[in-house]
């Protein structure tokens, strides 16, 4: 389902704050302006169910078309218009269930009725599980002439060439049917893990900067990390990551059995593997993939020079796995009140012209953001909405500028989601994850350019580039690693072998090894470092090279908005505006972005070593 699935993160976590102290209040205690407004879905509870008690009627309806779709193109289009009511639906009900729950974990309720839509949503899998079969068994010339001649049919023709994609790899409508119902159970490892990492695990305390005792949560490791005290950055990380290492035959058990389930999947459906069948329904060649790691792991000596100018900047013998995101400089912009946040990031995003920054502000004044740590809500900072709702957007809001950021990048997928929202209808208003990452890191690069842009003082230039290196270090190569992982990982399954605790550390460590060599010492417990990604268990698995890929578009779309103004800026915008309507290899290359080409990867690279050179001259001066 489109809307059930189209969750969007941000798991680049860097910055430091001196508000880590402050322990997170509970959400009654948060002002109003500051938590998104899910009335706009449902006024309450009793309203959800409600809308329950319609779907359940609704959804025998389809049923209706059973063994109908070819005989001729009105009926196939009222069934095609009765899937999207129907769908549209239950994404409603499913994503509030999702926000609600995402709030306060701890809440039972809200738990129970998240898990009651995952049911729900499985019941509308196998409801229309005979159609794609269907669809696939009409003869092509007569489902041509159907498309053709019946008048509304015709804005369907992407959505079934899609279909007619999944032909070699669809099976009996029966078969269908087994893996829908099969749909939940092999979803639950996604599931495991989520309740495990923001619900159950903790990681105790530590000792702060000033002497305070405090708990060590995910939203205060992130600033701990960018401390300026050696003592505090290690009692956290060791913190956060011994944890998942006492943890680490479960969570490997957890992940052996989530691999397995994608392998099942693919090979039952006739894929080569599960790389393939992750990327072939977006006509994603599975060498775009490949090729990104190559060019990562042959492009990794900037990285590793970038390594070694942290290293000496901080003056100390080794660099640990600690240090890798320590100020090398003062940090100049720091407890960043969210107002100020909100106009800086407005300031900078007016190259992309007034509609987008007018569509930023109303995002505040119709309550779609939910801003502060709370105790049980869900970690990092994610965008979850459907077609009829508000494109709503979650953060951790700390006062760093790593936060400031995370606006920015947050944002750039809800106005997303509204321009495809406003310009496409149900069936393509949706994005692929492909594209779902190049708005929001268009929307960081051209926020950290206009910051170095007006530095004026080596301080600022040298806060700012580190900056901007660490996070083209955790979007582009950060991600590019962990692709590389999760490409083993399968593999190794693939051909037999089992995905034990020992197993995917050592997969990890030599991983790590590839992209960083020898400038990172290397601490026993970066081996676990799986763990704690949650994206590898992300029901739609082989995600965080679209970090990657989308990085390197975001980096090439930023630069020519700046550059080249005006017809830059359509483009980008059109591409927002098209949603799902073509496959997103097309969409970039309408703007400006040929992915299937090494070219824009090898350019992304040059950028990053232009300006690790810019911070090592920075530093000299």
């Amino acid at each position: 389902m489109k809307y059930i699935t189209k969750l969007i993160p941000v798991i680049l976590l860097i910055g430091a704050s001196s508000l880590h102290a402050e322990e997170p209040k509970e959400r009654d205690e948060i002002a109003a302006e500051y938590k998104w407004d899910l009335a706009d879905m449902y006024v309450s509870t009793d309203s959800w169910e409600a809308d329950i008690l319609k779907y359940k009627a609704l959804l025998p309806e389809i049923e209706s078309y059973r063994g109908h779709l070819g005989d001729n193109g009105k009926t196939l289009l009222a069934a095609i218009q009765k899937m999207e009511e129907i769908e549209m639906l239950i994404s409603d009900i499913f994503v509030y269930a999702g926000l609600k729950s995402y709030e306060d974990m701890r809440v039972g309720e809200n738990s129970a009725n998240f898990s009651r839509a995952r049911t729900l949503s499985t019941k509308y899998n196998e409801a229309t599980s005979y159609m794609r079969p269907e669809l696939l068994a009409i003869p092509p010339l007569k489902l041509e002439k159907m498309i053709s001649l019946t008048k509304g049919l015709g804005i369907y023709r992407h959505f079934i060439d899609e279909q007619l994609r999944m032909r070699d790899y669809t099976l009996s409508e029966a078969e269908e049917r087994i893996l829908a119902s099969a749909s939940d159970a092999l979803g639950k490892f996604s599931g495991v893990y989520g309740a495990f990492n923001n619900a159950d695990i903790k990681y105790g305390e530590i000792v702060d900067e000033q002497g305070n005792s405090v708990e060590l949560t995910k939203a205060r490791y992130a600033a701990f990390m960018s401390s300026t005290d050696r003592r505090v950055r290690e009692d956290a990380w060791k913190g956060i990551y011994g944890e998942y290492e006492r943890m680490g035959n479960t969570l490997a058990a957890n992940y052996e059995g989530h691999v397995k389930a994608r392998v099942f999947q693919a090979k039952v459906r006739g894929f080569d593997s599960a790389l393939q069948a992750a990327t072939y329904g977006n006509a994603i060649p599975t060498e775009v993939y490949t090729n990104l790691i190559e060019a990562a792991r042959q492009g990794a000596g900037p990285l590793q020079r970038y390594m070694e100018i942290r290293r000496t900047a901080l003056g100390v013998e080794t660099l640990q796995p600690w240090d890798t995101s320590a100020p090398i400089g003062e940090e100049t912009i720091k407890d960043v009140s969210f107002e100020e946040a909100k106009k800086i990031v407005a300031d900078a995003l007016m190259p992309l012209g007034d509609e987008y920054v007018t569509t930023y502000w109303k995002g505040f004044s119709e309550g779609w953001v939910d801003t502060y740590e709370s105790q049980g809500k869900r970690g990092g900072a994610y965008s979850w909405g459907t077609y009829r709702s508000k494109p709503y957007l979650s953060m951790n809001y700390n006062g760093t500028f790593n936060s400031v950021s995370t606006l920015a990048h947050e944002y750039g997928h809800s106005i997303h989601s509204s321009l495809a929202a406003e310009a496409q209808p149900y069936t393509y208003a949706n994005y692929r994850t492909f594209i779902a990452e190049i708005a929001s890191m268009t929307n960081e690069a051209i926020l950290f350019q206009k910051m170095l842009s007006e530095a004026d003082s080596k301080e600022d230039k040298v806060f700012l580039l580190q900056t901007y290196l660490d996070e083209f270090r955790g979007g582009f190569y950060t991600q590019a690693l962990f692709a590389d992982y999760e490409m083993q990982a399968h593999a190794a399954v693939e051909s037999g072998k089992a995905l034990t605790k020992d197993s995917l550390n050592k997969i990890y460590h030599d991983t790590h090894i590839a992209y960083y060599g020898d400038s990172v010492q290397m601490d026993p417990l970066v081996d676990s470092t799986w763990s704690r990604i949650p994206h590898f268990l992300r029901n739609d698995n082989f995600y965080v090279y679209q970090y990657s890929t989308s990085f390197v578009a975001a980096t090439a779309l930023a630069n020519m908005i700046l550059k080249d103004g005006e017809p830059a800026r359509v483009r980008f915008l059109n591409l927002l505006r098209s949603g799902s309507s073509d496959y997103p290899i097309e969409l970039l290359k309408k703007a400006g972005i040929d992915m299937t080409t090494p070219a824009p990867v090898i350019a992304t690279i040059e950028v990053f070593d232009q300006m690790v050179s810019e911070l090592e001259k920075t530093l000299n001066e």
